[in-house]
């Protein structure tokens, strides 16, 4: 009987009572080994580990049914208005435009000028993978997870965003920056941020979504989010609103995933490998502060301008702490995979270069170039402060997921 109901394909504990039942528990576990069941077997001296194992499909379950919200394009083409480039010189650029050098303000001014803005609808880019087969991401994000992403048009949250008053984000925008070690960033830009931060709340509060993103660059080229996101999703996250960039519903699966299974929020990022030195780093401008969990004091931490636009947007710069374990994790939901990886924080590096929060982390980086795939995986991954692996690895069994620890 215990075979037969493994095998309907629903995620299922299967667990030996010691001494009493490890004869059938091993029989029936080899009945169904590597047919890629979502069943995850459980044989301990201690029963607390059959509990810990109920307790994840726990949370597994309570992740079904929630929505994803994505602010994205379905054309390949935007056109913008005039109100459009308006947003664009007033509230993106602002007072800053008078302060940088002639080649970067004529660069600044014709990119604002132009009528359109091009969007790749066919998923060329590693944050989007979803577009590369909608119909396919749907049914898996749907049956793995229980969960459903939500396409709109990024018109819909430049009204959310110019609904919410200067006085009213201003006041957001001071509580940030009294909060914070120091501030090079401008005023205007900050309160921008916080007038998105604001809009983006309403838009959870309104459509109950566990998680909201954007894909960034062109909505923002596009005159349609005139602030950068950054702080507005350090702030989210903290708050355990999930957050996410690029419209990359993967690392946005992931963040929920680990939301459930840590209590606590990751860092999104990109990575580079420095191979000689066994480090890798990963790399933002929008890690939450309150990474020991939501009720925990947040990091120290300051903001300045967004890494890649320099003189542009508000971004924080979190001050990592040295000697934490690090779980790194992506899902691929088209492959129905599960990457994991290990190693120990060193900190923040500070460099000009690149996006502003960089966390190093020991690990080996000789093994992740061997092993990675990108075309799977893509770019971005999520760090989570602490050793989780073990409880990704059980999630990963009762989702079905194939997992790939790349460090290893």
């Amino acid at each position: 009987m215990g075979i037969e109901a493994l095998k309907v394909g629903k995620p299922a504990i299967l667990a030996s009572y010691m001494y009493g039942g490890d004869w059938g528990f091993i029989r029936i576990y080899e009945s169904i080994r590597g047919r890629d069941l979502p069943v995850l077997p459980v044989s301990s001296s201690d029963f607390r580990d059959v509990e810990k194992a109920l307790e994840i499909m726990e949370k597994l379950h309570k992740i079904r049914g929630k929505k994803i919200l994505a602010f994205t394009f379905d054309r390949p083409e935007v056109f913008r208005s005039e109100r459009d480039r308006e947003r664009i010189l007033t509230d993106l650029i602002g007072d800053v435009i008078e302060k940088i050098d002639e080649e970067a303000r004529e660069w600044l001014l014709k990119t604002a000028s132009e009528d359109t803005v091009q969007i790749d609808v066919h998923g060329i880019d590693q944050a989007i993978q979803w577009k590369r087969n909608e119909e396919k991401y749907r049914e898996n994000l749907k049956h793995i997870f229980g969960l459903e992403m939500v396409r709109r048009d990024p018109e819909e949250l430049c009204e959310y965003y110019e609904n919410i008053s200067y006085e009213e984000a201003r006041k957001v925008a001071n509580d940030w920056i009294n909060s914070a070690e120091k501030v090079t960033a401008s005023h205007q830009a900050i309160v921008s941020s916080a007038r998105l931060y604001l809009a983006l709340k309403r838009l959870v509060e309104d459509t109950g979504c566990e998680a909201i993103g954007i894909e960034c660059c062109p909505v923002m080229l596009s005159g349609k989010m005139p602030a950068f996101p950054c702080i507005a999703f350090s702030k989210l996250n903290d708050e355990g609103i999930v957050a996410f960039c690029e419209a990359d519903v993967d690392s946005a699966v992931t963040l929920i995933l680990g939301k459930y299974l840590t209590g606590r929020p990751g860092v999104m990022g990109n990575y580079c490998l420095d191979i000689p030195h066994n480090r890798v780093i990963y790399l933002h401008c929008t890690s939450p502060t309150r990474l020991y969990g939501y009720d925990k004091p947040p990091l120290r931490h300051y903001i300045t301008t967004h890494g890649e636009a320099h003189f542009l947007g508000a971004s924080p710069v979190i001050r990592f702490p040295v000697g934490e374990d690090v779980t790194t994790v992506k899902i691929s939901v088209l492959h129905g995979m599960m990457c994991i990886r290990y190693g120990k924080s060193l900190g923040l590096i500070e460099d000009e270069r690149a996006c502003r929060d960089k966390l190093l982390v020991e690990t080996n980086a000789a093994k992740m170039l061997e092993k990675h795939d990108n075309m799977i995986f893509g770019w971005h991954k999520v760090s989570f402060l602490g050793d989780f692996r073990e409880e990704f690895k059980a999630a990963a069994r009762l989702l079905g997921l194939k997992v790939v620890e790349d460090y290893v």
